[in-house]
């Protein structure tokens, strides 16, 4: 989804295609950038990754493949994936990555919850999907 996030800020956003590469690939994230001068610096939160990730070189992750900041309350699933490490985020099983309490557990904002915010984001046919973002069409 991301090749580099150099000072930007990754919020609220999943990726599910399968990733192959040479260095630093992340199922999400290739490389989360570096501290500016300005004070500015890269930041992930509340993303998950579900795809293949492979690569040939070093600094391979299941969701970040090289971390030089901040990644918070992000997953990515580590059976999907075939990656058990990642420079970032908290690798799942799929029936962890398909269970709420997961992501509420994180601080996500779900639909028809408030303790995480108003804005209903996400939504989740638990058990039977992963997180979707609320506007989406449900898979049934």
């Amino acid at each position: 989804m991301v090749g580099e996030n150099y000072q930007g800020q990754v919020t609220d956003c999943y990726a599910a295609g399968a990733v192959s590469g040479g260095w630093y690939v992340g199922g999400l994230l290739g490389q989360n950038g570096a501290v500016t001068d300005a004070g500015q610096f890269a930041i992930v939160t509340r993303c998950y990754s579900t795809g293949s990730v492979t690569g040939t070189g070093y600094s391979i992750g299941g969701l970040v493949g090289g971390n030089l900041t901040a990644v918070g309350g992000s997953f990515w699933n580590t059976q999907t994936s075939g990656q058990a490490t990642s420079a970032g985020g908290t690798g799942k099983t799929t029936a962890q990555m398909q269970t709420a309490g997961t992501f509420l557990n994180a601080g996500w904002d779900f639909v028809g919850e408030t303790a995480h915010g108003t804005e209903d984001i996400w939504r989740i046919l638990e058990g039977r999907d992963y997180p979707r973002l609320s506007w989406q069409t449900p898979d049934e």
